[in-house]
């Protein structure tokens, strides 16, 4: 029997990599007789960058402006052979960066376009940007401004490192200083999210809340980012991106480096899914293990495991799925390929506490699955 693992982050307690070795280690423990295989996923949020390191992918570090001002280190990817770049928003401004409470009239995605930069220097000519578990709602603003652009007031006075609400203060975008290298590259957006800039499903409304942003702000926040996508579609020529799928992704990040460099965005997911040649291992295994931290209605919207268990019901083959809390029907899960569901509390916990146990309650519940399968076999 071959076994597919393909998880994702089981967030605040295991990486996608740490939950497929657990769930191995539980296979090999247990009553089955299988040979397993593991693949790391994620959705264009945190992991993405482990989910497409390779032989010829590799980790390098660079030191770049952090979201609140000062400087951080921050590792990304890079192909030399591909001349391929891939930065992850989460490890440069994301939620664990935050100390002394958000803020987000000041979170800036500055440090986004230093990595840019930084790869610039190595000569690359496509660079992947995955954008989801950011804390800025700058409409790309910082990365854009890192990048050579400058940003002016009615008065013509320079406007320093807009953010949030002080979008609103931009009234022109000047794009002469670019770096001139940027003519020559792509920016390819992975994102977990197709939200527009604005509107009922924007990135003030919907994600504003969990970077800060109050619910009597949020029509301000609103404003500020469609003001600004104005004023880049002024500079640019082009029409503004308020409305377009993926824009409102990382606090509006496509609107700012859009007008860098030739911009493009894709399902993270997808990307991740043709990296690893999915469907091709899907085919061959007869069993696939798919989990995270909450299998839940944002799940059944497309996210990876769902997605990992859509692909293995198209292909005819057995998909269960492990995860820290199950908050979907059977009914749900089964109409979207998950054969069967485990949640690997254990027992009553607090977060903190479940959180902590993550690593042995999924092996426990893992090796607990395998041995239902290996007696599910010997019966039949």
């Amino acid at each position: 029997m071959k076994i597919l693992v393909a998880c994702d982050k089981f967030r605040g307690s295991l990486t996608a990599r740490e939950a497929n070795t657990t769930i191995l280690e539980a296979l090999a423990s247990s009553r089955l007789e299988a040979v397993g295989a593991d693949v790391a996923i994620a959705d264009g949020g945190e992991g993405t960058l482990d989910a497409l390191l390779s032989d010829s992918l590799t980790l390098t570090t660079s030191t770049i402006t952090g979201p609140f001002g000062g400087t951080v280190e921050a590792p990304w990817g890079l192909d030399r052979a591909a001349a391929r770049a891939v930065i992850e928003m989460a490890l440069a401004a994301g939620h664990h960066m935050v100390t002394a409470g958000y803020d987000p009239d000041r979170a800036t995605s500055a440090g986004i376009g230093d990595l840019i930069r930084a790869a610039l220097d190595e000569g690359v000519t496509e660079i992947v940007v995955s954008v989801g578990g950011s804390v800025s709602v700058d409409g790309g603003a910082g990365a854009l401004e890192a990048l050579g652009a400058r940003y002016f007031a009615a008065d013509e006075e320079p406007v320093v490192s807009p953010a949030g609400r002080a979008l609103h203060t931009v009234e022109s975008v000047d794009l002469s200083r670019l770096d001139p290298r940027l003519a020559g590259v792509t920016i390819i957006l992975a994102a977990d999210v197709d939200n527009p800039l604005t509107g009922p499903r924007g990135a003030a409304r919907v994600f504003g809340p969990q970077k800060g942003v109050k619910a009597d702000d949020i029509d301000a926040f609103d404003a500020a980012l469609n003001h600004f996508a104005d004023r880049i579609a002024t500079a640019t020529g082009a029409p503004s991106l308020a409305t377009t799928p993926f824009a409102g992704a990382a606090g509006g990040m496509m609107v700012g480096l859009s007008a860098a460099a030739e911009t493009r965005a894709v399902d993270g997911f997808s990307l991740i899914y043709a990296h690893h040649r999915l469907d091709e291992r899907i085919a061959e295994a007869d069993l696939v293990v798919t989990g995270e931290g909450s299998l839940d209605a944002q799940s059944l919207s497309g996210k990876g495991p769902v997605a990992v268990a859509r692909a293995a019901q198209a292909a005819g083959k057995p998909a269960i799925a492990l995860a820290g809390r199950v908050a979907a029907t059977p009914d749900e899960l089964a109409a979207n390929g998950v054969t069967a569901a485990f949640a690997i509390g254990r027992a009553p916990a607090t977060l903190d506490d479940a959180l902590k146990a993550a690593k042995t309650s999924l092996f426990d519940t893992a090796r607990a699955a395998f041995d239902a399968v290996a007696a599910g076999r010997r019966l039949g």
